[in-house]
């Protein structure tokens, strides 16, 4: 029986991206199957310059005064040289020892190992966003260089508009797949689109496989808030909305963890800051907050499975569809707001989730996610 390959984002020092590869990794595998992920690095990427870091963009004129502060650009490189080196190790010591990864390839020799596979599944996280649609390894179109059977598990667009110049090329790769699904409606609309076909819309690997409590450390007696952002400020300021979160929760400490690997800002708010945590401790970080303040897509998923309070915002529109798709599925709407005065509107703070009913539909959702995968893999390869 030749390989199962996994195409996703597990390179990065993201820690969504590094544990949703390693939970479908743990999913397919559990299944019975020889599973492996394709270590596929673009050769675009690679140490991210420095100014994208800064938070600084190339025309001056569009950068913040805030982000111009000298001050804070030396904090920054301060932060970036004393963190930088240990988070990147401390990412590759963990996918070393918790992956099974495949020789490393690029854009140019990514078709010299292609036929080591059976299926090749494409998924999860943003591999079909706009800015991934010139690239044809995440829409598995190999041409004449790959042989074997085409699966897409819980593939996020991003947002379901496409250019009419990506038309024709997407309906062509999509349409030879053998089995599509997608994590949420605008995916979902996004492949209706094209192939006019409608696919399953699944869970994200992360709810699908269950992390070992060996790994989960218990925390400090200290209570804290955990801020986990990724993305711009809340209006109104994340200041002003860990005031209205401690009027409820007390005037505990804020722990922040941030990635000197990835654009970051100089904290005003936050009592104490982690950068360099592997992903084991961000688990951690997780299952001990006393409550979770984050514009993170899996950072919500994870206050979910270890039952913690929290308030998820968004002001981009590629976070927004994601959390209102979020939202509806999980019945979550109450704690996803897009500014500070739609925490108090909502007073999401002032009743804790449903966590019961959560439960269930988390459930229900993994349960149908791993019956839809599996049978798609037992029709297309011989372990039937």
């Amino acid at each position: 029986m030749r390989k199962i390959g996994i195409l996703t984002f597990h390179y990065s020092n993201n820690y969504g991206g590094v544990l949703q590869a390693l939970s479908l990794q743990k999913a397919i595998n559990s299944m019975g199957y020889d599973v492996e992920i394709i270590n596929f690095i673009p050769s675009n990427y690679g140490p991210t310059k420095i100014r994208n870091n800064l938070g600084l963009r190339k025309n001056i004129f569009k950068n913040k005064l805030k982000d111009m502060n000298i001050i804070n650009i030396l904090k920054k490189i301060r932060i970036m040289k004393n963190h930088s080196d240990s988070i990147i190790d401390k990412f590759n010591t963990f996918r070393k020892k918790e992956m099974k990864l495949s020789k490393q390839v690029d854009e140019n020799s990514l078709k010299t190992i292609l036929n080591d596979y059976e299926v090749i599944v494409v998924g999860s996280d943003q591999v079909w966003n706009p800015s991934q649609r010139k690239r044809i390894e995440y829409f598995l179109n190999f041409g004449d260089d790959f042989q074997g059977n085409k699966i897409s598990y819980a593939a996020d667009s991003t947002k379901r508009e496409i250019n009419v110049g990506d038309m024709d090329k997407l309906k062509k790769a999509l349409n030879e797949f053998n089995y599509i699904s997608v994590r949420n409606k605008h995916s979902f609309d996004f492949v209706k689109s094209i192939t006019d076909k409608e696919v399953d819309i699944v869970a994200d690997p992360t709810i699908i496989y269950d992390f070992e409590e060996d790994n989960i450390k218990k925390g400090t007696k200290e209570d804290y808030i955990l801020t986990y952002v990724l993305g711009k400020e809340i209006e109104a300021t994340h200041v002003k909305a860990l005031e209205t979160i401690k009027k409820t929760y007390g005037n505990l400490p804020v722990y922040s963890i941030q990635i000197p690997t990835m654009k970051f800002k100089i904290l005003d708010y936050a009592d104490k800051a982690f950068y360099d945590l592997d992903p084991n401790d961000w688990l951690n970080m997780f299952k001990n907050a006393k409550f979770i303040y984050t514009d993170s897509f899996h950072g919500v998923l994870f206050s979910l499975k270890y039952h913690k309070p929290f308030i998820a915002y968004y002001t981009e529109d590629m976070r927004a569809t994601r959390f209102i798709d979020l939202g509806k599925r999980y019945n979550i709407e109450k704690y996803i707001v897009e500014n500070v005065e739609e925490i108090q509107q909502k007073g999401c703070i002032d009743m804790k989730p449903d966590f019961q009913m959560i439960d269930i539909l988390l459930e229900r959702h993994k349960q149908y996610s791993l019956e839809s995968l599996e049978k798609a893999l037992r029709e297309l390869t011989y372990n039937k």
